[in-house]
């Protein structure tokens, strides 16, 4: 596992996040209302040990050019609070993934209270955040300015898409690309979801990790925290897939 630690300023920003997630909580539900702390503590512990286990096994998804990074568009459907979508921000904009450049973020949160409070989280901390209040794949327009060739890295928290679904937004989005894609879903046994449960129904490519070279593959990876262990899912799209 890897060793990787935030600096100090990733650590502020998220310290002010989860202040503003127990602000705001009791407006509009950003986790549970009981034992909020606790609970704060233990999604943000999962998130960042999410973030390590991916962080050490990278090289597997990243296929691009070794002399220079290359560009990492990040998204994560159904923010909600931020989780994982603003920790994972903050790990790459702070700590970063081997081989890649953080291009852009975007999260995903169709209801209109959580849309804003991650945008004022964001303008808070100062990062660079695009939020946009839709539901993926649907009544979509291309983005104004994507990163044409960055690989998408995409995490789903307490969302249920299949991968055809999500490709289909990433299609809608940036037509024209035929960059990698990683999905990355977490597995939680708190929330009854295990991975082999999860698996059911989702069109994850077939196939373990990963097989002929430009093919799609499919992973479960284990991660620990405090709280126990739990997994994320993976399904990995190289480019032109």
């Amino acid at each position: 596992m890897s060793c990787l630690e935030l600096p100090a300023p990733g650590r502020e920003a998220l310290a002010h996040h989860g202040a503003e997630v127990l602000r705001w909580n009791a407006q509009f539900s950003l986790i549970s209302r009981v034992a909020p702390e606790q609970r704060l503590l233990a999604m943000q512990q999962e998130c960042e040990a999410a973030f390590r286990a991916l962080h050490a096994t990278w090289k597997m998804f990243d296929s691009g050019a070794t002399e220079s990074a290359s560009p990492l568009r990040y998204i994560d459907l159904g923010s909600g609070g931020g989780f994982p979508g603003l920790i994972w921000h903050a790990w790459l904009v702070h700590a970063g993934l081997p081989g890649m450049s953080l291009a852009h973020t975007l999260l995903i949160e169709p209801r209109d209270k959580r849309a804003w409070f991650l945008e004022q989280v964001a303008l808070a901390t100062k990062w660079q955040i695009e939020v946009r209040r839709l539901h993926w794949g649907r009544r979509q327009s291309p983005s104004v300015r994507p990163p044409a060739p960055a690989h998408d890295l995409i995490t789903l928290k307490a969302l249920r898409l299949t991968d055809e679904e999500i490709l289909i937004g990433c299609r809608c989005d940036r037509p024209d690309s035929i960059a990698p894609i990683t999905i990355c879903r977490f597995c939680s046994a708190e929330d009854g979801n295990s991975a082999t449960a999860t698996e059911f129904g989702l069109g994850l490519p077939v196939g373990g990790p990963p097989g002929e070279p430009g093919a799609p593959f499919s992973l479960s990876l284990p991660f620990a925290h405090a709280a126990g262990q739990d997994a994320l899912l993976i399904s990995h799209y190289p480019a032109g897939a």
